[in-house]
């Protein structure tokens, strides 16, 4: 099994943390994505990266809003030390005021740059922020988008129908991935199974197990229980799915939508 989110360096955690959770939770492989908005550290991860077995790849972050253009910025992450291990770019929408910004030219430009180079670029957003993403996935069909967390819905009841047909809006654009990931940190309440269903089936029904993948949103998953409490969940939503469907969320997605992951795990087994 493979973990598409986890946010790794910071505080006190570090790559060993991360690889004695994913072991006694049966996680072969992880994806690092990115967790702050600085230029210095997408190229340290990378440059550590080769000595990482378990660490499949890096999603990392550019300034989108920059001077330089971003498929120069990603060419010179690639060239450095790890390089080879960059599988994509994420934006965080979710700390822009204005909910239109991940539609706008330079996020569309970074998708397309990354569409060039074989990279996908995972988004993160809010409930606020779909319609703005349903935009960019339309109007950046090249692009390999994967949305993160399950665009942190609310979990007030209230707010269901809405966050509800705006994922089922962006799922009919058939280049959009989603994340099961970042669950336990959805509120302040205990998650369970009960509360989560709702969500992980409205994902599973309308992007298909073919484009959902698991991440375990580790460390910030021990706020609310840890990293096998994550994959519990998981376990448990998905056992209505046959076999192949569940070996998709928990792998193939992932590859699909990262294929240099593949060259990583093939050559670590």
């Amino acid at each position: 099994m493979n973990d598409a989110t986890r946010e790794v360096i910071g505080g006190p955690y570090d790559f060993d943390d991360w690889n004695e959770a994913a072991r006694e939770s049966a996680i072969d492989f992880g994806i690092f994505v990115q967790t702050v908005a600085q230029p210095e550290e997408t190229p340290e991860i990378l440059a550590l990266a080769p000595s990482q077995d378990r660490l499949a790849g890096v999603v990392g972050w550019i300034d989108v809003d920059g001077s330089r253009p971003p498929g120069d910025l990603l060419d010179d992450l690639r060239q450095g030390p790890g390089g080879d291990h960059l599988i994509g770019i994420r934006v965080a929408g979710e700390y822009v005021a204005d909910p239109d910004w991940i539609a706008g030219d330079p996020v569309r430009a970074t998708a397309s740059a990354l569409a060039e180079r074989d990279l996908s670029l995972d988004l993160l957003t809010d409930v606020r922020i779909l319609p703005a993403a349903t935009r960019l996935a339309a109007a950046s069909p090249e692009a390999r988008i994967v949305l993160d967390h399950l665009s942190k819905p609310t979990m007030a009841r209230a707010d269901f129908d809405f966050w509800a047909a705006a994922i089922r809006d962006l799922a009919r654009h058939p280049n959009v991935a989603c994340k099961l990931s970042g669950y336990l940190a959805f509120d302040d309440e205990p998650m369970t199974a009960q509360r989560l269903r709702p969500y992980a089936e409205t994902v599973l029904e309308s992007f298909g197990p073919d484009r959902v993948m698991f991440g375990s949103d580790w460390p910030v998953c021990i706020l609310g229980g840890g990293y096998r409490r994550a994959v519990e969940l998981a376990e448990n939503l998905l056992a209505p799915l046959s076999e192949d469907e569940r070996e998709q969320v928990w792998s193939g997605t992932a590859r699909r939508w990262y294929p240099s992951i593949g060259t990583v795990v093939d050559r670590s087994r």
